[in-house]
């Protein structure tokens, strides 16, 4: 996730304290299936993590969270836990003639192993970009700087979709300076770009108020709401499921609405099912959802049932403060996780970002209940 504090500045009611009926309350009463024994470490940061892509080897690519003004952007996760700059150290800082990363956030491994990278860039106020490189040489593979009229001034591309195979990739823009959020669709093989769906009902924000570990999530007195931001596609490509952070539903479009600039898609697009407050969602490959449930400490997952079946997966309040960016292991066996603590983050005092640390990158393993899971698990979510 993805902010600045001009972000927080929306045309809200001013509230000093949350109001209960405007709380998200799609995961209460839902206990975890697993217990928090499930959740393993895989790294620990000094800095707040933003998203991550896992390849096909198992290689952990991640982003350093923009919101915590990091001085390297990109890093590749060890296995003993060293952070190694991607795809180089002179990526990291602005130089002449050639690029580098301004606020990169969101990342993707599409299914030829590529590493997808999209920059916002400071909202915006230098292009945005999408850059794929080749994780075998390090070499890029396609580097495409984004209009003015697709993403200008008080953009924030921030998380994405990449059907490589289908020739695309779907990017969600909550909107945050200028309150049009929308999504974006990009060609690959022509490397045109267009908007779609600007305010309609399945990118703006619903009227939530987000509590998260018992801070509500507000600043000068007003109440944090963000538009569009979790984004996947099914795992035959034919559909988008997406959805705002604050909201509590997640919708599907199909792609060929997407695809053809001469299509309306606006009556394409439907309610798939519910969903909790979301940062990041990754669709697995027989269609289960995986989500963050930011106000939950806990991963949760939507089941392809008629209708769509919404479950708590697993919770703990230290290591999933604030999870952010998903990942899935191209078995299935295992989601990734950033835990960025974005609560400490957005509106405060960047300097007190190291008393937190370590932050972390953490995985589950999916599948059957063991016997530790089935007798550690009890208890509520949350509310």
């Amino acid at each position: 996730m993805r902010w600045s504090l001009l972000l927080l500045l929306l045309p809200l009611a001013a509230c000093s304290t949350p109001d209960p009926d405007r709380f998200n309350r799609s995961l209460s009463g839902l206990s975890p299936i697993y217990s928090a024994s499930r959740i393993e470490v895989v790294g620990e940061l000094p800095a707040p993590p933003g998203n991550l892509a896992v390849s096909a080897s198992g290689r952990v690519f991640l982003t350093l969270h923009p919101e915590a003004k990091p001085e390297t952007h990109l890093v590749e996760l060890g296995p003993e836990g060293t952070l190694t700059p991607y795809p180089n150290a002179a990526w990291q800082k602005e130089r002449e003639d050639q690029p580098y990363w301004v606020s990169p956030l969101g990342v993707r491994i599409d299914r030829d192993d590529r590493l997808w990278v999209l920059d916002h860039g400071d909202y915006g106020d230098e292009r945005p970009s999408l850059t794929a490189f080749d994780i075998a040489t390090g070499e890029v593979v396609l580097r495409h700087v984004f209009a003015k009229d697709v993403a200008g001034w008080g953009s924030m591309l921030n998380d994405f979709a990449v059907d490589a195979e289908g020739g695309f990739v779907y990017i969600a823009d909550p909107g945050p300076y200028t309150f049009h959020p929308g999504l974006v669709v990009f060609e690959i093989s022509t490397q045109k770009a267009w908007r779609v769906l600007d305010d309609h009902i399945s990118v703006v924000p619903e009227d939530h108020h987000h509590v998260v570990q018992g801070r509500f999530m507000r600043a000068f007195g007003m109440a944090l709401q963000i538009g569009a931001d979790s984004i996947d596609i099914s795992p035959d490509g034919s559909a988008l499921l997406y959805g705002p952070f604050s909201g509590g539903s997640l919708y599907l479009i199909p792609t060929s609405a997407l695809r053809d600039r001469a299509l309306d898609p606006i009556p394409e697009v439907r309610t798939y099912g519910p969903k909790p407050t979301t940062d990041g969602i990754a669709v697995g490959p027989t269609g289960d959802v995986y989500l963050t449930a930011v106000e939950h400490d806990a991963l949760a997952v939507l089941r392809p049932t008629q209708p769509p079946t919404l479950e708590v997966l697993v919770s703990d309040p230290e290591l999933l403060a604030w999870p952010d960016g998903l990942a899935l292991s191209k078995d299935g066996a295992y989601l990734y996780a950033t835990v960025s603590e974005l609560h400490r983050v957005i509106g405060e005092d960047l300097e007190k970002l190291p008393q937190h640390a370590p932050y972390r990158v953490v995985r589950i393993r999916l599948g059957e209940m063991s016997i530790e899971d089935a007798s550690g698990a009890s208890g509520p979510a949350g509310d």
